[in-house]
């Protein structure tokens, strides 16, 4: 904010508590206006404060504002949808698709190398040390157990021997090494896209103000946990009156579906999806009053399975409160002045697949890897489906404070550079189809996360 507009907000503050009979202090404008940067309309805030102070109030300080403004439910922003994709243009162009990815990772990788050494594949030299930056075509192994990976830049392939074991097809990785006289690229260091010792740029709430992160709540199964979900109702209830809880983010899987899975229909206590839909509105609506409701659909949800999804249509959108904001899988949104990308997790499947090391117990060594790669899918023609429309929507761009995640049925946190990363488990008990493939769910387990220090607990509503 430059200085001419902070002052116009001065003096817009000073005016209008004047017009109700107050004089209001320094430190009480400044708080005012780094509440409104928080995406707090200006308007409503003098009163909000005018109706809670004594009768006898003349002269308003900024203690007084926090005290009033700090207490649960006073006001809390609605959150800022930073960026959510629609169901695209029908233009399908799987060209241009990998292209965005090439280009937005590869100017990542090469700020981290030495750039006078960085070659094109084709302009390459025998027994010359280069690095070279292309995305991954195809992964083999040599008879000495080394990896082959054949790595492709705009102008052409060539193929690798790397130590590592972890490489996945279709990810954009920096390599430096010796070129060989028989066109091999012997890898000394592999360099990812990876995150940043990441730290907000965006200053802390002026007071504290707290989250709830859940996923999968399979509403329409027979497993569904209705009493833990009633369960966590009544303890909302209760802590929203001690704590400012102005969030809840729902990362996908609202509804179980139909058809979603062979013989899914015995499992299903709801067969109908609008009717699946309206008891979890209905669900929903027994929240307490104040806390902003985030939705992102899941693999299970009505929308295309192809990513990125689109939030959920219309008709079904409908049934809940109108307040309730719908984005897309994935979306970023800014909830108390935190980014938080939203990511349902289909692509677990194929982390699990592909790194022996990686299990559906620890979503959160996944969710890592995700963003050492700088991408929440990037692993292509195997469990998550891809609407290629011109961009890469898996990117991940911006670096977020939060990564939220679902899909596992487990719960799982860490901090990874600074990002914390939450997996929130479900809220549907153990299916006959997830016994048969060895799946235990976490049932009955919500993330209350503190956002100004990103302080994350578990809360276990799960006992019955």
């Amino acid at each position: 904010m430059n200085d001419a507009r902070r002052r116009e907000l001065e003096i817009e503050v000073v005016k209008r508590f004047a017009r109700l009979g107050y004089q209001v202090q320094p430190d009480a404008v400044d708080l005012l206006i780094r509440y409104s940067e928080q995406g707090i309309e200006l308007d409503e805030l003098p009163g909000i404060v005018a109706n809670s102070l004594e009768p006898s109030a003349f002269v308003i300080s900024g203690e007084q504002i926090a005290e009033i403004l700090k207490q649960p439910g006073a006001i809390t922003p609605p959150p800022d949808i930073i960026k959510s994709f629609d169901g695209g243009d029908g233009n399908i162009d799987f060209l241009a698709h990998f292209i965005s990815r090439y280009e937005e990772l590869s100017g990542i990788i090469k700020k981290r190398l030495n750039c006078s050494q960085i070659r094109a594949v084709r302009n390459m030299k025998s027994r010359e040390e280069v690095s070279v930056v292309g995305m991954v075509s195809s992964v083999n192994r040599t008879g000495r157990g080394n990896l082959l990976v054949d790595l492709e830049d705009p102008t052409g392939h060539i193929p690798v021997v790397i130590s590592n074991n972890e490489i996945i097809p279709d990810e954009v990785i920096g390599i430096t090494g010796t070129l060989s006289e028989s066109g091999y690229l012997f890898a000394h260091r592999v360099v990812y896209p990876d995150v940043p010792l990441h730290h907000s740029s965006s200053p802390p709430a002026p007071s504290p103000v707290y989250a709830v992160f859940i996923s999968d709540m399979h509403v329409g199964s027979k497993t569904f946990r209705e009493d833990a979900w009633y369960s966590f109702v009544d303890w909302l209830k209760e802590e929203a009156k001690r704590i400012n809880i102005g969030y809840l983010l729902i990362a996908g899987d609202i509804v179980d579906g139909i058809g979603v899975y062979p013989g899914q229909e015995s499992d299903l206590a709801i067969v109908d999806i609008e009717e699946q839909y309206r008891t979890a509105a209905r669900c929903l609506s027994s929240l307490p009053d104040g806390i902003h409701v985030v939705i992102a659909p899941g693999n299970h949800d009505a929308v295309r399975s192809a990513e990125p999804q689109p939030p959920l249509h219309t008709r079904f959108q409908r049934l809940f409160a109108p307040d309730t904001c719908f984005v897309s899988n994935p979306a970023y949104v800014k909830v108390g002045n935190r980014v938080v990308l939203m990511y349902h997790g289909q692509s677990f499947d194929d982390f699990v697949n592909s790194v022996s090391r990686l299990n559906y117990s620890k979503p959160e060594e996944m969710m890592i890897e995700m963003l050492r790669r700088r991408h929440v899918a990037p692993i292509y023609g195997n469990s998550v489906p891809i609407y290629p429309n011109g961009h890469d929507y898996g990117v991940i761009d911006p670096v977020p404070d939060i990564l939220h995640c679902g899909h596992t049925h487990t719960v799982g946190m860490a901090k990874y550079r600074n990002v914390l990363v939450l997996n929130s488990g479900t809220w549907q008990s153990q299916t006959d189809y997830q016994k048969k493939r060895g799946i235990t769910p976490v049932a009955g387990c919500a993330i209350l996360v503190e956002l100004t220090q990103l302080k994350p607990k578990v809360m276990d509503f799960s006992k019955e």
